[in-house]
């Protein structure tokens, strides 16, 4: 199985790709994103990334892409002034959404793709990662899979056609997964998610707790079935991803029972036969110790947060 995929799938990751943003005049914005990863690209102008209590910022230039792997507060300037900061709207205020200008050539277009994790814990990759990564245009190589997809959203942004925005949005949310893959496989070193995902042991062992999350794991079992000793395996996952493979499978059921209890109308009884528990009393005893609430009112919360403004549907 694709166990990236997986991943990002059983965290619940919702997906809002921003449309193109066309700044003609000095202006700064705000990205209020305490629960988000996503990327910002500048196919015109230059740009400059304020990072949460910077003193100075990052600047970007065409062709460059910053990505926020951790949700966390932000600012993006047309110029490296921070007094533009005082009173920057944030990105969903419709202050800050401008027609665009035909003839007029902007200071900046940035192009941005959002994704919201909304609920805690999250899975162990994304707490491994860099809070920011900045890829230059430079280090895109031709041959690479980004450099064809930055090539053809610059061309669909330049002139758009029939069934651009459909082209546009479907380039987003691949850049976006290509960009994650190549920062992961950039931190494929100590206890590292990406490292053991292809180790050829414990890879295997951590598809079949993905793919059957509701069996009868035990580490017996577990080593039985990527073939090697019971003690021989423990030690090498611990070393590869600095947790027990029991610990590791009941974070890949709360992360399942949580995407359940908020998607759907199951009930507490049957989420928990569904993820391996026998019974909804030990589902509930550990849901609450790991995520702080009873599964019922996680959902209650869950529902009601669903109405705010800010939450991607």
């Amino acid at each position: 199985m694709d166990l990236l995929t997986d991943v990002l799938n059983t965290a619940g990751l919702k997906t809002n790709l921003l449309h193109r943003r066309i700044l003609y005049e000095p202006w700064a914005v705000q990205f209020p994103c305490p629960v988000s990863i996503g990327f910002h690209v500048v196919t015109q102008g230059e740009a400059y990334l304020w990072r949460a209590n910077a003193k100075t910022p990052d600047k970007l230039e065409r062709g460059d892409i910053a990505f926020m792997a951790r949700g966390t507060y932000h600012h993006i300037s047309t110029h490296p002034d921070k007094a533009m900061l005082k009173d920057a709207p944030a990105v969903f205020d419709a202050r800050y959404l401008q027609e665009e200008q035909p003839g007029r050539s902007g200071l900046l277009t940035l192009v941005s793709g959002a994704y919201q994790l909304w609920h805690e814990p999250l899975h162990p990759i994304f707490m491994e990662l860099p809070e920011w990564y900045i890829i230059r245009a430079h280090e895109i190589d031709m041959a690479d899979s980004l450099y064809g997809c930055m090539q053809v959203l610059a061309g669909e942004l330049r002139k758009p056609d029939l069934g651009s925005k459909a082209i546009v949005s479907s380039l987003l949310d691949v850049m976006f997964h290509l960009i994650f893959r190549r920062v992961l496989t950039l931190q494929e070193r100590g206890e590292a998610w990406g490292k053991a995902a292809r180790d050829p042991i414990i890879g295997n062992a951590l598809a079949l707790m993905h793919q059957r999350h509701a069996d009868n794991w035990t580490v017996e079992r577990l080593a039985r079935e990527v073939g090697i000793s019971r003690s021989g395996f423990a030690a090498r996952f611990k070393k590869a991803l600095g947790s027990a493979p029991l610990q590791y499978l009941m974070t890949i059921r709360m992360l399942k029972a949580m995407k359940m209890l908020s998607d759907t109308q199951e009930t507490i009884e049957s989420i928990a036969y569904s993820i391996g528990y026998k019974d909804a009393f030990s589902f509930s005893k550990t849901f609450k110790k790991t995520v702080g609430l009873s599964p019922k009112h996680f959902r209650q919360k869950d529902q009601a947060e669903k109405e705010l403004t800010w939450r991607f549907s």
